[in-house]
């Protein structure tokens, strides 16, 4: 289906501007060291999670766990395309450095929440399935990167309405995957 490899190119294409992101405000002097850290972190992490794009890339098999018709595929797409050219602006200004540090938390979670919709979930949920070493989950890799982002990030955000969606995102991508697993893993292989 072309909507889902188009879907995972964006992914793809969108990790790669969070790494570039992420190292560049790493390397930012005029931001606090500990977000330099967190931020040198994150980067690292976005590196690894291209190399799982990849993988993804080659393997993925379109299961719609979630029931979509064509045309929600198509909303998706667009949204990710707006999501993408914001990105790519701001980008630019970064580039100039015309970007401050609440401006640069903000962009953090902005960054991670276009993410962590559902197509992205269901996409690695299945790819996770697939894998035939079960130690490791690319879903609760991920969960786990924003629960370290939420905690990093928190004295930063007292204020910022964008906690409190980054809080319940984070809730909501609990829930959805254990929805999955429960109805299509492991969890509902093992109980029946």
């Amino acid at each position: 289906m072309k909507e889902i490899k188009e879907i995972m190119d964006m992914g793809r294409r969108l990790d790669e501007l969070a790494y570039e992101t992420y190292t560049l405000f790493s390397k930012r002097e005029d931001f606090d060291r500990p977000l330099v850290a967190f931020w040198a972190g994150m980067a690292e992490w976005k590196k690894n999670h291209l190399k799982h794009w990849k993988k993804v890339s080659r393997t993925y098999v379109y299961k719609n766990l979630f029931n979509r018709e064509p045309e929600d595929l198509k909303v998706i797409i667009k949204q990710l395309k707006n999501i993408q050219s914001e990105h790519v602006e701001f980008m630019r200004r970064l580039r100039k450095k015309r970007i401050g540090q609440d401006e640069a938390i903000s962009q953090t979670i902005l960054n991670e929440f276009c993410l962590i919709t559902d197509i992205f979930l269901e996409i690695f949920y299945t790819y996770d399935e697939s894998l035939q070493d079960r130690s490791c989950s690319f879903v609760e890799d991920c969960e786990m990167h924003l629960v370290t982002m939420a905690n990093a990030l928190k004295p930063y955000l007292k204020l910022n309405p964008l906690y409190a969606v980054l809080l319940r995102s984070i809730v909501d991508l609990k829930h959805k995957y254990d929805f999955l697993l429960t109805t299509f893993g492991k969890m509902k292989k093992a109980a029946g």
